[in-house]
């Protein structure tokens, strides 16, 4: 079955979002949520165990489809409703849940820039074969609370918002938000950026609510 998205509004930033994430892994998986009528989020894995998803407007073919990253991103690089046969067997698990989510505080983006670089200097240092240790990649950098509820952030997920440029550089233009939004709904955490949403699921990984 070949799936398709229609796209309205929104493309480009969707474009350049796959696009590092095919750089991270080839093999990586897109899934998409017709939120609305109008609104679709798009889904993609990366080689940390955490989602990331990017907003559109427009139409999903069929809602929770899953595809190739690497097809979705030549069609919208071509600029076609066609995105690549399904893969929904090659989507680990379940996607996080649509609603739910209880805010729980707005981190500065400096800190998570920050955070990411001591932790991409450590990789360095100390990465294997298999690439950063996952002593490392679980470590939690980031503790939040608020709402009645408390958030721990783990390398892992720094790595992907920045390995994924959701977090805006200096460059970035002056309406451009500098804060992150993170939030949590059971065993998840999401965390909102500029350009990007993520998502982790704690202890049992991304099968699991």
């Amino acid at each position: 079955m070949v799936e398709t998205l229609s796209i309205t509004s929104g493309a480009a930033g969707l474009q350049a979002l796959v696009a590092r994430a095919v750089g991270l892994d080839e093999l990586a998986s897109a899934r998409f949520r017709q939120l609305t009528p109008e609104v679709v989020d798009v889904f993609v894995t990366t080689p940390f165990n955490v989602t990331a998803s990017r907003r559109v407007f427009g139409v999903a073919g069929r809602d929770g489809a899953a595809v190739g990253a690497k097809d979705l991103l030549q069609a919208l690089s071509e600029g076609r409703e066609d995105v690549g046969t399904s893969r929904d067997a090659s989507w680990p698990g379940s996607l996080p849940p649509a609603t739910g989510f209880t805010l729980v505080d707005e981190l500065p983006t400096h800190v998570v820039r920050t955070l990411a670089d001591q932790g991409q200097a450590l990789a360095r240092q100390f990465s294997g074969p298999l690439g950063p240790p996952a002593s490392l990649m679980d470590q939690e950098v980031i503790s939040a609370e608020g709402n009645g509820k408390k958030a721990g952030i783990p390398m892992r997920t720094v790595f992907t918002c920045t390995s994924l440029g959701l977090i805006p550089g200096f460059e970035a233009a002056n309406d451009v938000p500098r804060h992150l939004r993170v939030s949590v709904n059971g065993r998840w955490t999401r965390v909102d950026a500029p350009y990007g949403s993520v998502y982790h699921s704690s202890g049992l990984g991304l099968s699991v609510f």
